[in-house]
């Protein structure tokens, strides 16, 4: 069966050319979407908001993370994958309207429709590969869309500087960079996408949200990103800039590497890779907080960044290694992931947050906390992705799926 759905793939004739063009316009997007996430923290902190008010700044990006991942596989149906689309790049560039003002709560509101685009446009990324890549060419395609939102990381802090005092401009650049963006989807998208049949979106309606739920996978896969997403927001926004732009380029090597080795990997192995990583990342998260300071640190966040994000495209792929999996079922399985771990970090980010405030606040002048306690907690939070992949690797164990290729 699974042959003849390959030589029925109605994308099976799409030229290299445009399978390039259209991951490099999700990938683009998104992490655009990153970088205006980061200016827009860095305006954020310009306006001199308390720990627990810049965790709730942050939080509406993540809160709408929340909402728009629940509401995007049914937002896919209901637009269909281009508009749908096109509809989370212009709430993206909506965000740029925050340079407009410094009252809380439209700064909040405008975060939050900015977050909204995003989640649409993360969970739209891994359903536009599913639906039209196949093989080798989509788990490409997972690795490099697993390295977006740490690449626009890295562009922002790279440049951020030639901003310092100016974070309203950074603003508005990165909004006018991701309208560019929006253009080429337009471009892109109607020369590769082709018109949705009608049975096939019927079709679509087939697998549900509450179907999705009731899967122990995609409950387990969820929560296990949770703590390192956590930690991961936390690093950016709390941690030495000096330290963790490190973390970040590492990350995007670690991400690229485990891309190309993904891709030549048996899928039985990738299970177990993602585990010894995540052992590994709790050990070098606690070991950046050990050795704050000292003249190995850098080292450490360097490693930090690569077992962080090598194991990324090893992960990702477990969605689509299930038997039987269908676009709709990851368009599902992906809303339930991002809102679940957004959700969880929401809550984690908030409590590291009471802590640092509890326990003597903001370094003054930047956004590290005074105290050690807040990082302690949140280096505990990231070991959930151990446990959650340490149970997915059973579970695919248990359920035999690689049997047949081992045999």
């Amino acid at each position: 069966m699974s042959g003849s759905t390959t030589s029925l793939h109605p994308y099976a004739d799409l030229s290299p050319l445009k399978k390039t063009l259209l991951v490099a316009t999700t990938f683009t997007s998104y992490m655009l979407f990153a970088v205006a996430w980061n200016w827009g923290d860095m305006y954020v902190t310009s306006l001199g908001f308390s720990a627990s008010r810049t965790a709730v700044m942050t939080n509406a990006i993540t809160l709408a993370q929340v909402f728009g991942s629940l509401v995007a596989a049914n937002v896919i149906v209901s637009l269909g994958i281009r508009r749908a689309y096109i509809a989370a790049g212009a709430l993206i560039i909506f965000g740029g309207l925050v340079s407009l003002t410094t009252a809380f709560p439209l700064v909040f509101f405008i975060r939050f429709v900015m977050g909204l685009g995003g989640a649409l446009m993360v969970v739209m990324g891994s359903a536009i590969a599913a639906k039209v890549l196949t093989g080798r060419d989509l788990q490409i395609a997972n690795g490099i869309g697993s390295v977006a939102f740490n690449t626009g990381l890295a562009v922002a802090i790279t440049f951020g500087f030639h901003f310092a005092g100016r974070p309203t401009i950074a603003v508005v650049i990165a909004a006018v960079l991701s309208a560019i963006m929006l253009v080429a989807w337009l471009v892109i998208s109607k020369l590769v996408l082709k018109p949705e049949p009608k049975q096939e979106v019927a079709e679509d309606h087939s697998y549900t949200m509450r179907d999705g739920f009731k899967e122990w996978f995609n409950w387990v896969f969820a929560l296990a990103y949770t703590g390192l997403l956590s930690y991961y927001i936390v690093a950016f926004t709390f941690m030495d800039p000096a330290t963790i732009r490190w973390v970040i380029y590492a990350g995007i090597i670690g991400a690229l590497s485990g891309t190309v080795v993904s891709a030549r990997v048996a899928d039985s192995l990738k299970p177990a890779i993602v585990v010894w990583c995540a052992l590994a990342q709790v050990i070098a998260a606690a070991s950046v907080l050990a050795m704050a300071g000292h003249r190995l640190e850098v080292l450490i966040g360097v490693i930090l960044g690569f077992v962080i994000f090598f194991p990324m495209p090893f992960f990702v792929q477990t969605a689509f290694m299930r038997p039987g999996v269908t676009p709709r079922q990851i368009a599902v399985t992906f809303s339930i992931f991002w809102a679940v771990s957004y959700a969880g970090s929401v809550v984690l980010i908030q409590i590291f947050a009471w802590i640092a405030d509890a326990t003597g606040g903001l370094i003054p002048g930047s956004n590290m906390p005074v105290s050690i306690a807040p990082m302690i907690f949140i280096v505990f939070a990231e070991a959930t992705f151990l446990i959650g992949t340490f149970l997915i690797w059973r579970w695919f164990k248990k359920q035999h799926v690689f049997d047949e290729v081992t045999a």
